[in-house]
């Protein structure tokens, strides 16, 4: 064996100390390459046209293993054939292969939080479901994790607040499922945990005992996720909700398996959030018929199966007409009247409620403008609409405004805006677009009042002209003393402010009197009228003020 100083140097040895034999040689390659290194060999000196080009790891003289490429051939044979002497060269790969490394990290690895990926965890999936065919008895669990309210923390708190709770999500989900970890007994079940995108996070859990462990799991990881998170000066709390899929209602293959395991978690979402719900066959059939209904409400904008209905709002105290609330109603040709309970959140998920939004907003300017209420009534009454997150965060909103009021001739004091507490108190972006709505002279309302996340210290920090007392304390005002209470306190509050309140869903005499009692404005409900289509409406009107 022959070679330069430079082969010396790069394995760190000096010529004394490296026996130039090629047993020598091969004892300095490592365990793991060996075998594959002499079989090359072999077969170029069995035959010249294989190519003999090969990288494997040699011990420096400090003990590391280093990578190094040889790339060789026979350059001369005997008459026999027999190989009598082989030449080549050796390169020094050893800053290739940590970029090769690094390459196949990253293709497997999750930047933001160092978590395997979703190519990993599909692949793990896979493993498991055919380990299941394999072996009777074997059972795994996938936990699908999405946190409630993330897109709210990016929203308000800004991309790199959201980025360091999922950091922060991820360090805890590895911390908790630790093999022997205090809080979630993993100790003798394997685990993967990987985020896939977004605030989207799975684990794999391997040769668990049966449904009961992937609960427990599922149900400490609750616990410990939605403890509150310091991220600089801000305290964030963001709870999970998992769905989660086991061996006895697995699919056959991992992208099926993952899916099955996101619709009970959009099914944990939709019946609480912050739990955890497990998959059945019948949610895909459920899920179906959600697909199916989201492209009958793509169809029913462009069929012009959607309407608009107007309920009256009066004032309790003299008992006159004082305005309206456009709803939208979906008149199917096959279904029939489908309740907007089902179809509205069907559009604020698949992205349908902006298009919804302006369909009313332009609809109802325009009817409500041909509605003859100038000469009926004393005073000018209001059109109240009601505006979604998704209109609300949308650039040209405020524009939208003033055409449906310019296109129709109405006065900005006409027109009143309709948007949720939660809305209205939770966006820093949505609060800017109120403020310009505002600025065009056109009336905001706070729907729902009492449900959601302000309360009465921060209704003057909104920029509302109206609170609307919501229908499940109305309807409880007679009985419950605690309903009583918080009706008569946001009426006070109110007040104080000069707001002008609304109560709604009013069906029977006693709310009406008892509302008006405690200096409530106006109602709307059932008492006084259904939602009605824009000529009926009118006629109610006039024989409203006739009577």
């Amino acid at each position: 064996m022959h070679c330069n100083d430079r082969m010396l140097e790069i394995l760190g040895y000096q010529r004394d100390q490296l026996g130039m034999t090629f047993q020598a040689w091969n004892a300095l390659i490592h365990p793991d390459d060996f075998t594959p290194w002499i079989a090359a060999v072999k077969a170029q000196l069995r035959d010249s046209t294989v190519p003999l080009r090969m990288s494997v790891r040699l011990k420096h003289a400090s003990g590391r293993w280093i990578w190094m490429m040889f790339v060789g051939a026979v350059v001369d044979r005997s008459t026999e054939g027999r190989a009598l002497r082989m030449a080549g060269v050796a390169m020094d790969v050893q800053a290739q292969k940590a970029m090769e490394h690094e390459l196949r990290h990253a293709a497997r690895t999750d930047e933001l939080t160092q978590l395997p990926n979703r190519s990993v965890l599909l692949n793990a999936i896979e493993q498991a479901i055919a380990r299941g065919r394999a072996q009777p008895g074997y059972q795994f669990a996938v936990l699908f994790m999405d946190f409630d309210r993330f897109k709210q923390v990016n929203d308000t708190l800004g991309h790199s607040v959201g980025d360091e709770l999922l950091r922060q999500i991820a360090s805890r989900m590895q911390d908790s499922l630790r093999p022997g970890d205090s809080l979630i007994q993993t100790s003798d079940f394997a685990h993967v945990a990987a985020r896939i995108g977004g605030d989207e996070f799975v684990v794999l859990l391997d040769d668990i005992r049966g449904d009961l462990d992937a609960e427990i799991v599922a149900s400490r990881l609750i616990d410990v996720l939605s403890m509150p998170y310091s991220i600089g000066v801000h305290r964030v709390v963001s709870s999970a909700s998992i769905g989660i899929v086991t061996s006895t209602h697995a699919a056959d293959d991992a992208d099926s398996v993952l899916r099955d395991a996101d619709i009970a978690m959009y099914e944990a979402k939709r019946t609480g959030r912050g739990r955890y719900v497990m998959f059945e066959p019948s949610m895909r059939h459920q899920v179906s018929a959600t697909v199916s209904l989201e492209n009958d409400l793509r169809q029913a904008l462009e069929q012009h199966q959607l309407f608009v209905v107007y309920q009256p709002l009066v004032n309790l105290g003299s008992g006159e007409f004082a305005g309206v609330e456009a709803l939208l109603r979906w008149r199917h040709p096959q279904r029939g009247l489908v309740s907007p309970v089902e179809f509205i959140p069907i559009a604020e998920a698949c992205g349908l409620i902006g298009a919804l939004g302006q369909f009313v907003l332009q609809t109802a300017c325009r009817a409500f403008a041909a509605m003859p209420f100038a000469t009926a009534c004393s005073k000018s009454p209001s059109l109240a609409v009601n505006l979604s997150r998704a209109q609300l965060r949308q650039p040209g909103l405020v524009a939208d405004v003033q055409d449906a009021l310019r296109a129709n001739g109405l006065s900005p004091q006409q027109l009143v805006l309709e948007v949720t507490e939660s809305l209205a108190a939770q966006d820093a972006v949505v609060l800017a677009t109120l403020h310009a709505i505002r600025e065009l002279g056109v009336a905001l309302s706070l729907d729902d009042f009492g449900t959601g996340y302000s309360s009465l210290s921060c209704l003057h920090e909104l920029p509302v002209n109206y609170v609307k007392v919501d229908r499940s304390f109305v309807s409880q005002a007679e009985t419950s003393a605690y309903h009583l209470v918080l009706i008569e306190a946001t009426i006070r509050m109110a007040q104080t402010l000069g707001l002008g309140t609304v109560a709604e869903g009013i069906e029977t005499q006693g709310q009406a009197a008892l509302m008006a009692t405690l200096g409530c404005d106006k109602g709307q409900g059932y008492l006084f009228s259904k939602p009605l289509e824009a000529p009926d409406l009118v006629a109610w009107v006039l024989a409203r003020v006739v009577a």
